[in-house]
């Protein structure tokens, strides 16, 4: 628009409407079931059980390298080491440790996560780091990591560490066996061991959030823990309440760890028993 400047100066009330979408989650808190995870015991205590043996079934505690040792940690100052570094390789030989675990049946979650260092001399799939998961006579349930080098023998490698996640979920309500062994296969001749730490099993339950307010509200399907998302519109310098019911939806008693995302500008509490909480928050126990 033009026109001529006006010698006066009128006064005029600027009302800036935003839009508020706040997307809230809620999650169990994790709760970790392997103890002496990440060994800093300094030694296979809490639950682990090491050893050495022969794949035509004799176990012997020579054959192989188990320890917990202060070389090669991910973290912290100890990881454990299994297979032909400090013992000579010799065919069929392996080295080994494994972890029983009861997982709780009420779970939306169960994740199991390691590190790992693969190092030695030999190659072309020879003599494989394998992670597995069994029953607790031995059983495969399943092969969830096998490790080897592509190259030729008789050339030192090593992978760096490995971050590596497997999803226990389907193992609800069972006590498995996490089994690790480093395997010298083929023949006499050449040196592979590998570093594990950081050994973690993490299982969380379900739980349903629910945002109750005037906006316009979005819920995820009953069971999935997948929560909800509200927006509502307000003016500058004003504030905007939602109700939040948290549903335990499990057999136990649980927490839960809310956080959510805010547009820039923004803050927010959580009132919870008339005291503001920042986010993320952890919840009071929530009953079954």
């Amino acid at each position: 628009m033009r026109g001529r400047r006006s010698r006066r100066t009128a006064a005029h009330a600027v009302c800036l409407t935003l839009l508020m979408i706040v997307t809230m989650s809620v999650s169990a808190i994790a709760t970790e079931l392997v103890i002496n995870s990440g060994f800093e015991a300094g030694d296979f205590s809490g639950g682990w059980v090491d050893g050495a043996g022969n794949v035509m079934g004799p176990l012997n505690p020579n054959w192989a390298d188990h320890a917990v040792l202060l070389e090669m940690p991910y973290t912290g100052n100890y990881s454990a080491l299994l297979g032909f570094k400090y013992t000579m390789p010799q065919q069929h030989r392996y080295g080994f440790m494994h972890y029983d675990v009861a997982i709780p049946i009420d779970i939306s979650s169960a994740t199991l996560s390691f590190q790992f260092r693969h190092m030695g001399y030999d190659g072309e799939g020879r003599d494989p780091f394998n992670v597995e998961i069994r029953d607790l006579g031995g059983g495969t349930l399943a092969t969830v990591l096998t490790h080897t080098f592509p190259e030729r023998t008789g050339v030192f490698k090593e992978s760096g560490w490995f971050s590596f996640s497997y999803d226990m979920s389907a193992y609800a309500g069972q006590t498995v066996r996490i089994y690790f062994e480093q395997l010298n296969d083929i023949d006499n001749n050449y040196e592979t061991w590998v570093y594990v730490d950081d050994v973690s099993l993490e299982a969380a339950g379900w739980v349903d959030l629910i945002v109750d307010s005037d906006g316009d509200d979005l819920f995820g399907a009953p069971g999935s823990g997948a929560g909800g998302a509200s927006a509502q519109s307000t003016e500058v310098d004003r504030s905007l309440s939602y109700f939040v019911d948290i549903e335990n939806e499990g057999q136990v008693d649980d927490s839960y760890d809310l956080s959510l995302t805010l547009p820039a500008g923004w803050t927010a509490v959580a009132r919870y028993g008339g005291t503001d909480y920042p986010f993320p928050w952890t919840t009071p126990i929530v009953t079954a």
